[in-house]
């Protein structure tokens, strides 16, 4: 157990060794570009190849690849997995991965301060749980990309003080660094729970989530009844409550069945769960799922089910 940690440790001291000699080595950068189209950089925690990508993952993705295809230059820095290369492009889109949960908050302003400034028209600042404060340190102008109000998850999922310090900084500090910057969120609850929580002034934008028509289309779905979990498994996601109520399920509907599709780190806690309740041949965990593999889950699901304590 010893020994795992001090690896551990070793192997973040190496990466982000590596990180701070990349502040002085070259990184891929556009001269204005003409005819209007704008060099765009997204300030992000993940990207779409991290481990643990989700949702929002997906979101500025999507939002980026469509940009590219437009004629502007996006690149997306955010941290590093372990697993990923520091620097990729995927649909067009350049990829700078530097630090991990926490320190990418961190190289973020070192490599904007040192690489980065300068070089972008605009700066979208995405805020998964806590924002990167760019209006303290940018100056391009920023928009602020607000997928849900943080408060409850922080409550629930940190203990005190961090909850406490991660609380303060989205509910006081995040309002003034952002008193002046345009906020875009995905949904009208959304919409609702920033102004009530009184994050911002300015009325948010809503940019819809899209589904792609040319994949998710209907389908036959499986002879006996099944309910589907799709997404990441963390504790967030309150998946312990579907497992719990399924005996109350098959009380009523024998032949259901339970798939939980994807992969986090309270997959091993769910697992455990399931055997504890004999629950082996009712439950079944698929794990990381392809793109062709989620949308035939989906057509094949009779009931989606989403426990999460918030979602945008």
């Amino acid at each position: 157990m010893l020994l795992d940690r001090l690896y551990g440790t070793l192997i973040i001291v190496y990466w982000n060794s590596i990180d701070f000699f990349g502040l002085f080595g070259r990184l891929p950068i556009k001269e204005k570009l003409p005819g209007g189209r704008l060099r765009i950089l997204i300030f992000n925690w993940r990207d779409i190849r991290h481990i643990w990508s989700g949702g929002a993952e997906v979101y500025v993705h999507e939002l980026a690849k469509r940009w590219v295809k437009m004629g502007h230059v996006v690149t997306i820095f955010c941290g590093n997995d372990g697993k990923s290369l520091r620097r990729e492009t995927i649909d067009g889109v350049r990829i700078i991965r530097r630090g991990g949960f926490y320190l990418v908050y961190v190289w973020a302003y070192l490599y904007y301060m040192y690489r980065l400034s300068g070089n972008y028209d605009v700066i979208i600042d995405s805020e998964n749980g806590l924002p990167f404060f760019t209006p303290f340190y940018a100056r391009e102008k920023v928009f602020l990309l607000i997928h849900h109000v943080h408060q409850e998850v922080f409550r629930k999922r940190l203990l005190p003080p961090f909850s406490w310090i991660a609380m303060i900084l989205e509910k006081r500090l995040m309002p003034i660094a952002y008193r002046n910057t345009e906020v875009i969120t995905i949904s009208p609850s959304s919409k609702t729970d920033i102004l009530d929580h009184k994050l911002t002034k300015k009325e948010p934008h809503i940019v819809y989530s899209g589904v792609d028509l040319s994949l998710c289309k209907p389908g036959e779905k499986s002879a006996r009844p099944m309910v589907l979990y799709l997404g990441r498994l963390t504790g967030l996601k309150s998946l312990s409550v579907l497992i719990n109520a399924a005996k109350k399920i098959i009380s009523r509907i024998p032949e259901v069945r339970i798939v939980i599709a994807g992969d986090g780190p309270d997959r091993p806690r769910l697992v455990k769960l399931v055997q504890k309740l004999h629950l082996e041949d009712v439950i079944t965990f698929r794990g990381h799922v392809s793109e062709k593999e989620k949308v035939e889950l989906y057509q094949r699901a009779w009931v989606f089910v989403n426990p999460s304590v918030i979602e945008g």
